[in-house]
C-alpha cells in the first residue's frame, strides 16, 4: 500500500463508523478523510471521473464511467454533476 492510499477497509471502516445518528466529531473527521481520497484535485467535489480512478487504485476496476456517473448521480442533490462533501455526509446519514 502507497502512503495516503486507502484501503476497502478502511474506506468501509470509515463509512460505517459514520452511519449511525449523533455521529460524533471522529466519525465526520474520518468520513472527511474518505472523502478526500476521492478528490483527487482537492476542489471539495468529486466527480465521476475522480470516484473511478480512486476505487482503481484501491483495487476496484470494475467500476467502469457508467458505474461511477451512476454513483455519483444517487448522491448528487442539486444536480451538478459532482459529490461535495456535505451531500457525501448526507448519504452516509441514511
Amino acid at each position: 500500500m502507497y502512503a495516503g492510499q486507502i484501503t476497502r477497509y478502511h474506506h468501509r471502516a470509515a463509512l460505517r463508523s459514520t452511519t449511525t445518528k449523533g455521529a460524533s466529531r471522529m466519525d465526520m473527521e474520518k468520513a472527511r478523510a474518505a472523502f478526500d481520497r476521492f478528490d483527487a484535485d482537492g476542489d471539495g467535489q468529486v466527480t465521476p471521473e475522480e470516484f473511478k480512478h480512486a476505487m482503481a487504485e484501491m483495487g476496484d476496476a470494475l467500476v467502469t464511467g457508467p458505474v461511477a456517473e451512476a454513483v455519483i448521480k444517487s448522491k448528487d442533490t442539486d444536480s451538478d454533476g459532482r459529490m461535495s462533501f456535505d451531500e457525501f455526509w448526507q448519504a452516509l446519514q441514511r
